[in-house]
């Protein structure tokens, strides 16, 4: 049976909003497309302080179970976006941006050491790694990078995978789009590699090219399975509908016979069929008995004709 792995089961899609919540994204998004006043600001970061905490304990075991590390930097990709997009806003100066920065940074460790986990406290990250414009690039190599680790590992079950072909045509699509953003700027992007153990994407891509969609093979086997069923069949049920075609057909004759007049009339037919047949035999036999004498007579002379 085909399994069900699909595109939405890549890690890059079960845990691209898992920090979404706890960083209220929606809010701090809202105040940098809008330009909003550091006021508003400081509302989010109180939001931040309090949702924080709470999500992380919801999520913690998710988080935990499922490479802790690359958790770790996909808040953090999200985070250093966030801060340096509010750095670039009217009205946010050093003094103002800098408490900020240093708030959420502190909101961070605080949620991590109050759970007993010290993997993704901030002072553990090199910052120069994540003060970039285009810090989001690395998350999209990053994302790429895990999804191919995972697919290696499942390749059995992503080849039997009814999805097995959208599949393969979306990592494909990725891994064109993620290697034309590396070779950008590969000096700050070559990093990322180095988490897989790679320095290029020649290992991804063997990897893709491993997918070897075999669900559709099996769908089609299982049809001529059934097709070959329906053609053995097919000669007993050739057999069988027919007969009792006309078994239902001689029944109905019989209930008719049995019980309507039908009977009488069908007996007054067949004795009167049986009167003229007899009538015509004992015509035909009269007629042979005055006619063979004759034909007697004039085969004696033809016959002695035929001696002479």
């Amino acid at each position: 049976m085909a399994t069900d792995i699909t595109v939405n089961e890549l890690p890059s899609k079960q845990f691209n909003s898992i920090w979404n919540e706890g960083i209220c994204y929606n809010e701090v998004t809202d105040i940098i497309t809008n330009n909003k006043i550091p006021s508003e600001t400081y509302r989010w970061m109180d939001n931040f302080r309090k949702v924080f905490k709470v999500n992380l304990e919801k999520h913690q075991v998710n988080i935990k179970d499922n490479s802790l590390e690359k958790r770790c930097r996909d808040l953090y990709y999200i985070i250093y976006d966030i801060l340096y997009k509010l750095k670039n806003l009217k009205e946010y100066t050093h003094e103002i941006y800098n408490p900020i920065k240093l708030g959420i940074k502190r909101f961070i460790d605080s949620a991590f050491i109050g759970i007993q986990n010290g993997s993704c406290l901030s002072f553990s990250i090199n910052e120069v790694d994540y003060e970039n414009v285009n810090i989001m690039n690395k998350k999209y190599i990053d994302d790429l990078g895990e999804d191919i680790t995972y697919i290696e590992k499942k390749m059995n079950e992503v080849n039997r995978s009814i999805e097995c072909n959208a599949l393969k045509k979306y990592l494909e699509g990725e891994i064109i789009r993620i290697k034309s953003i590396y070779e950008t700027d590969p000096e700050n992007y070559k990093k990322i590699l180095q988490y897989y153990k790679q320095d290029n994407f020649d290992h991804f891509e063997n990897i893709i090219g491993k997918i070897k969609c075999t669900s559709g093979n099996a769908q089609e086997t299982a049809l001529m399975e059934n097709k070959d069923v329906s053609v053995n069949f097919l000669p007993l049920h050739i057999f069988i509908v027919p007969f009792l075609s006309i078994f239902g057909f001689l029944l109905i004759i019989f209930f008719i016979y049995k019980v309507t007049p039908f009977r009488y009339w069908f007996d007054r037919k067949i004795r009167k069929n049986i009167k003229f047949s007899d009538s015509i035999n004992d015509e035909i036999t009269d007629k042979f008995l005055i006619e063979s004498p004759r034909y007697i007579q004039t085969n004696s002379y033809a016959t002695g004709y035929n001696v002479l």
